[in-house]
């Protein structure tokens, strides 16, 4: 490339016109007294011979871990987060990535199925405002923790995103687990308990985050899952849960002790909900999210960038 090609020419007329001035092809062809085709063309050209070098002012990784994310577990869309210098300023940023993207998936006379946990909350508490969605729904996609804190049940998250979108809210009035087989086949009966499940069931979109079986874990600290019962389920290759539903490492359901079921939709129905957006980060979830991602549970997905490095292996 010549002085006369970077100065003189009509090709660096045109890109400055178009990167510069920011004047539309079609103005710039009047201005040089030639066709809109031929403008594309010197514009093209001068990207390819350098005389236009386009620069974004972020770093590209994050945008490389996206789309590799995206290929390895064919997800249709990854938006990463930086990582936090604490696990309440995660939550934080990862909540406000994951309102974001609720609000592109959100759809007028569709059903939106949601879980529970901190992560989940702080996406509720990211919707400011409202934005009104003709004959939408919102449920809770399991039963309630009676002994949580706040933004750990999800009516309270399933509320609070349908107050956003000026959408109707369901609870599913039951705790999520029973001790008793006979008392969940009885509340599995029950009408109110039947019209949330079958929302759910029939949910456009379901939102949810992953749990861990680790020690500390939400559902264990709050007596939940108890330390024998921990032992079953890690004997039977539990890696973590959804929803209080149980995977394995490939992101099937395991067998869960005798003293534990679930009161909510099932990992299997789960998947055939045509969008499935999850929103999770951190090393103690890091099983649970890679069985869920490896198992096809998974088509919109939150994280952080360190979470995405660790899920591709770098």
């Amino acid at each position: 490339m010549n002085d006369f090609e970077k100065k003189s020419s009509e090709m660096a007329r045109a890109a400055w016109l178009y990167y510069a001035e920011e004047l539309t092809q079609s103005q710039i062809a009047e201005k040089l007294n030639v066709s809109r085709s031929t403008v594309i063309r010197m514009i093209q050209r001068a990207r390819e011979i350098g005389l236009v070098k386009i620069s974004i002012g972020v770093p590209s990784d994050t945008f490389e871990l996206e789309r590799d994310l995206e290929n390895l577990f064919g997800l249709r869309k990854v938006r990463l987060v930086p990582e936090a210098v604490n696990d309440q300023m995660q939550r934080r940023w990862l909540g406000q990535a994951a309102a974001e993207m609720l609000i592109e998936l959100a759809r007028d006379n569709t059903t939106i199925a949601l879980s529970w946990g901190s992560t989940m909350q702080a996406m509720a508490d990211s919707l400011q405002g409202n934005m009104q969605h003709q004959g939408m729904m919102t449920v809770a996609l399991n039963g309630g923790l009676h002994n949580a804190s706040r933004g750990t049940n999800p009516h309270e998250v399933a509320e609070q995103v349908g107050q956003f979108f000026g959408a109707i809210s369901h609870s599913l009035y039951a705790p999520v687990y029973v001790r008793n087989e006979a008392t969940a086949a009885g509340l599995y009966r029950d009408p109110g308990v039947q019209e949330a499940l079958n929302l759910a069931r029939n949910a456009a979109l379901v939102v949810f985050s992953f749990g861990g079986i680790q020690e500390g874990a939400t559902m264990l600290r709050l007596g939940y899952v108890t330390p024998e019962e921990r032992d079953f389920l890690l004997r039977n290759g539990a890696v973590g849960e959804i929803a209080g539903r149980w995977i394995d490492r490939d992101g099937q359901t395991v067998r869960t002790p005798a003293s534990i079921h679930p009161i909510g939709i099932t990992v299997e129905e789960l998947k055939r909900v045509p969008d499935r957006m999850a929103v999770a980060g951190g090393p103690e979830k890091l099983n649970a999210i890679r069985a869920g991602l490896k198992g096809g549970l998974v088509t919109h997905f939150v994280t952080d960038e360190r979470t995405a490095s660790q899920l591709l292996g770098r």
